[in-house]
């Protein structure tokens, strides 16, 4: 990491550490890419059992920011930071644990719509932490019941097959908006099973690709097919892709996790 780099992200972590019920910051690893890379940002998840203070206090304790902006719903920051762009968002510890406790079914499906949650927990750096509490999740998420992969697959399934019916119907259309809105869902869905066959947590959308590239397990045929898929060509009209999605979608299926 930069020494730019780093001087921000000690002087934020700094301040985070001494607000009141947070048990830990943890730094993303946009941070790694070169900061002229468009993905590079200071991202840090600030997981806390208190309220943070108000907006206006927190532009007021990060004096070195500007271009500050704040969600509606005070769950995360963005701003510049010496011509750094930092993201910052807070999440709360017992809704993390809520979710945690339902892993063993289905339930924790309505609460959280993937693993993206867990991803950040799992691969994120520890720039600050007390009490205990982090290290307890990391132990929970390393240890989470086969019934939990077995059910997110079968969510990933049931959702391929609402997708594949889509694309059918959007080929027929002929509408190509609504065909790679759906592609574009079946892939994502089709990758979300192969890491849970493969009990990896999905990453975010940017970083699929090299996911998928480090996995053990994928289906038979599966980049040549996911390469067609991507693929602008004539010879791959709407209906042929379709094809294709169907082929890939019941190989994929087949995996067991």
């Amino acid at each position: 990491m930069k020494v730019k780099v780093r001087k921000v992200v000690d002087y934020i972590v700094d301040i985070l550490s001494h607000w009141d019920g947070v048990h830990a910051v943890i730094l993303q690893h946009f941070v790694e890419k070169d900061v002229f890379d468009p993905n590079f940002s200071v991202t840090l998840d600030v997981f806390r059992a208190e309220d943070i203070p108000d907006r206006d206090e927190r532009e007021a304790a990060f004096i070195k920011a500007y271009y500050f902006e704040s969600s509606p719903m005070n769950r995360k920051d963005r701003f510049m930071m010496n011509d750094l762009p930092v993201r910052i968002s807070y999440k709360d510890t017992a809704w993390v644990d809520s979710v945690l406790q339902k892993t063993d079914g289905e339930d924790w499906l309505r609460m959280e719509r993937g693993t993206y949650l867990f991803h950040r927990i799992a691969t994120g750096t520890v720039e600050w932490s007390q009490g205990g509490w982090y290290q307890r999740v990391l132990h929970e998420l390393d240890s989470l019941p086969d019934a939990f992969w077995y059910t997110w697959k079968e969510s990933c399934g049931r959702r391929i097959d609402h997708l594949l019916g889509d694309l059918g119907a959007a080929a027929m259309r002929e509408d190509q908006f609504y065909f790679r809105f759906s592609l574009a869902g079946f892939l994502k869905t089709i990758a979300e099973l192969v890491f849970a066959v493969n009990h990896v947590f999905e990453p975010g959308p940017r970083d699929f690709m090299a996911t998928l590239g480090l996995l053990e397990t994928l289906p038979d045929g599966f980049w040549a097919r996911w390469d067609s898929l991507l693929r602008e060509d004539a010879e791959l009209p709407a209906d042929r892709k379709r094809e294709v999605a169907e082929l890939m979608a019941r190989a994929t299926l087949a995996l067991n996790p």
